[in-house]
């Protein structure tokens, strides 16, 4: 996975007429924490958007520079964003700093790929989607982008656990193994009909 630059700057004063401020001049209040330390930081809110509109999305490795009296650089992960409740804009972000030698737990979408939609018609069955992402644990450099979940298999009555996954080399699976990610079952008023004209 490749890493993309963030440059950030140090705040050193917080409150909510600092955050308001920031948000008028297009910036947003933000943390980067991790290793025992937390430090305050305005970033772009474009820039935010761009991060989280990636193929990687939150799991993209920032390569950040932390701009200010006291720069530094470090690099990190989109942790956690805070949504207001009524403008759904976003109003802080929180950065965690990742030791690029060391495993990660990270939560990664799950891409459903060749669904039976004749073989699943013609059966009166549909599919539930259960879950839409698992927690790998892994290298910050080896995070997928997806994983991908084949369903051209999958029968009326059956279902896909967690532990069907391929994974990249090098993750473990956090997420309980006979965890379903989706379930194929028969319509219910589809089998009615069925079995009413049947007995008739």
């Amino acid at each position: 996975m490749e890493s993309v630059k963030l440059v950030v700057q140090r705040r050193d004063r917080a409150g909510k007429g600092i955050s308001r401020q920031l948000r008028r001049a297009g910036q947003l209040p933000a943390v980067v924490y991790g290793n025992g330390t937390a430090v305050p930081i305005a970033v772009v809110e474009k820039d935010l958007l761009t991060i989280q509109q990636s193929e990687s999305g939150d799991n993209t490795i920032l390569d950040v520079l932390i701009d200010g009296d006291r720069p530094e650089s470090c690099q990190a992960i989109l942790r956690e964003v805070q949504i207001h409740a009524i403008s759904r804009r976003i109003i802080h972000a929180d950065f965690y700093r990742v030791d690029m030698q060391k495993t990660l737990l990270v939560s990664i979408p799950l891409l459903f790929i060749n669904e039976p939609i004749s073989r699943l018609q013609s059966l009166k069955a549909s599919l539930t989607y259960l879950r839409r992402e698992v927690e790998l644990a892994c290298l910050p450099g080896d995070i997928p982008d997806e994983l991908a979940v084949d369903l051209s298999d999958i029968q009326p009555g059956s279902m896909l656990k967690a532990g069907s996954l391929v994974l990249p080399a090098g993750a473990t699976l956090v997420t309980d193994a006979e965890e379903a990610l989706v379930a194929a079952h028969i319509d219910a008023a589809a089998a009615a009909s069925a079995t009413a004209e049947a007995s008739a």
